[in-house]
């Protein structure tokens, strides 16, 4: 008895730390660029792209119509973002303007539920292991552009209150 009893608890205990299917998929990167790679190497591995800069962001934009979530996509591109650092913490997913509705189903049953926040134009799913996942329309000509937005949310480097001049 006193076994099963220890045998669940470890099993509560452990359960925030697993990772989840988000984790699962992306933790290692997407679309074959790992977290943390620099412009260069997302342009070896993607070299169709060119660089675009967004308000001081560095962007490298991908012409991509493969399927993504089961979605047929044409016209539409993936974007890897980068942070103040030059390594690349985002990825964005473009669909065309009237599949909103089908990535949102897609990715309620691949990934589960998402967060609830009536201030948040972001439909977002649970950060998992580091890894945010989100669903935005943005503002494309006369119409709104689904984009899937999955994004490393953890320090690639850690830095001394020094180094980072709070000394």
């Amino acid at each position: 008895m006193y076994r099963g009893l220890l045998l669940a608890s470890l099993v509560v205990i452990s359960a925030p730390a697993m990772a989840g299917k988000v984790a699962e998929l992306f933790s290692d990167g997407v679309f074959g660029v790992p977290w943390g790679a620099t412009i260069e190497a997302v342009k070896r591995a993607h070299p169709e792209g060119e660089i675009k800069t967004y308000i001081g962001i560095n962007n490298y934009v991908v012409p991509h119509a493969k399927p993504v979530l089961n979605i047929t996509r044409q016209d539409t591109d993936i974007t890897f973002t980068f942070n103040a650092s030059q390594q690349m913490h985002a990825v964005g997913i473009s669909f065309e303007g009237n599949e909103y509705t089908d990535v949102y189903r897609a990715l309620s049953t691949h990934f589960g539920k998402p967060q609830t926040n009536a201030n948040d134009s972001a439909i977002r799913w649970p950060v998992d292991a580091g890894i945010s996942m989100y669903l935005v329309a943005i503002p494309s000509g006369f119409s709104m552009k689904p984009t899937l937005t999955i994004e490393y949310t953890e320090p690639f480097i850690d830095k001394s209150k020094e180094e980072l001049g709070f000394n």
